[in-house]
């Protein structure tokens, strides 16, 4: 009950300081939803080591009752996504991803690995495109991509995989080490372009977590 706990209190802080920040103007927009975005599925991926798959589950599931009481709520709560221009339910899939994640597999690192692409990978891409890319850029289902944050996800992706599967070692064979963190960030990569509306934060743990067991598996 106490790891139950300290996992809601972590999200409802971050949450809340993240609403603090915006509304005395200390960060706005998508910077404001791409910190939250970042921190709060860093501090989810490490959830396996203070609880069971089970719990995650269900507080997947209060994540997500949570999100949709809040888009239904004229005065929101947490108003992050007022201020972005484009129409996303990034967090209803975020939140779905934390419980389908913790359904199809039981593997610390797995999961770990899977929101840390969210996390970092997707996020960062985000942000230094959204702060350093407005040179070059291109158009997937008219939404905007910038190719700096597309390289942004690629690199960040391999670095999380490089370092992360090497915890997995007693999971997955060393050949197939080289294999996964040359070939799976452009995969992810591509994934992420042409998933919109934030569906990207859904498709892509989901997707880490498929091929790691594939690989595992082999």
């Amino acid at each position: 009950m106490l790891a139950v706990i300290f996992c809601l209190v972590g999200v409802a802080a971050i949450l809340s300081l993240a609403e603090y920040l915006g509304r005395y103007k200390k960060l706005k927009g998508e910077n404001q939803r791409k910190l939250t975005h970042i921190c709060v599925a860093a501090f989810v991926a490490f959830w396996p080591w203070l609880t069971s798959f089970r719990t995650i589950q269900y507080l997947g599931l209060a994540m997500l009752a949570g999100v949709i009481i809040n888009r239904s709520q004229k005065s929101k709560i947490f108003g992050f996504n007022k201020s972005v221009k484009r129409e996303t339910y990034g967090d209803i899939f975020f939140a779905l991803a934390i419980i389908v994640c913790a359904l199809i597999t039981k593997n610390k690192v797995f999961f770990a690995l899977a929101l840390l692409n969210l996390s970092l990978a997707d996020g960062l891409a985000a942000f230094i495109g959204l702060n350093f890319g407005k040179h070059w850029r291109y158009k997937v289902y008219h939404h905007t991509k910038t190719v700096i944050g597309t390289m942004t996800f690629w690199i960040a992706s391999a670095c999380i995989l490089g370092t992360g599967l090497l915890f997995a070692h007693n999971f997955i064979d060393f050949s197939h080490y080289v294999f996964l963190v040359v070939l799976l960030p452009p995969v992810l990569t591509i994934l992420e372009n042409v998933s919109i509306m934030g569906l990207d934060d859904l498709v892509i743990p989901v997707a880490v977590v498929l091929v790691l067991r594939l690989a595992q598996m082999s």
